[in-house]
């Protein structure tokens, strides 16, 4: 319990420092421009992982065997999330150049981020596998809490809680 508080002590103090960085730069005179503000929101997303993995890892508490495990599944887990920044600097950038997109090239752009996305998940679970596979019941419950935010897409976690609400409802609907 005390390396997950850590785990988490550790992850909140690398937040707080990226996010001061970015105030600091939003309390000058002068603003920042487009390609400095995408620079900020990718060094603030980085910060975030570095502080989630560095959290993950201390609050599973690996042993050496596993700490060898450990460099694949936080490489792969590094790689999709470079991915995701970089599709969303594209967008951004196009739009920001007024690029009109079409509803059908829209789509054929989410079908190949969707598809990215689907890959980069398959590498995480392979890259996963085997370190999970070494975890004791302790460090498998452990690696479900605290992977949950980092392993599920901000798109996947609205859509699971949006369910689970949903399935409160129809729960208190039938009970009524």
């Amino acid at each position: 319990m005390k390396r997950i508080l850590l785990g988490t002590f550790a992850a909140l103090g690398l937040s707080a420092s990226g996010f001061a960085l970015s105030a600091a730069t939003a309390q000058s005179d002068q603003q920042p421009s487009h390609a400095e503000r995408m620079q900020h929101w990718a060094a603030d997303r980085e910060t975030l992982l570095d502080a989630k993995l560095a959290g993950m890892k201390a609050g599973l508490g690996l042993n050496a065997d596993q700490e060898k495990l450990w460099s694949p599944f936080e490489a792969a887990i590094r790689d999709a999330a470079k991915a995701r920044v970089e599709a969303m600097q594209q967008m951004m950038q196009a739009r920001m150049q007024g690029e009109h997109v079409s509803p059908v090239d829209r789509l054929d752009a989410l079908a190949d981020r969707l598809a990215q996305g689907a890959a980069d998940i398959k590498k995480i679970a392979e890259a996963a596998k085997p370190l999970y596979a070494s975890f004791d019941a302790s460090q498998k419950e452990k690696f479900t809490l605290l992977g949950r935010d980092m392993l599920l897409p901000e798109r996947a976690r609205f859509a699971m809680e949006m369910w689970r609400h949903r399935e409160g409802e129809m729960g208190k609907d039938e009970g009524q």
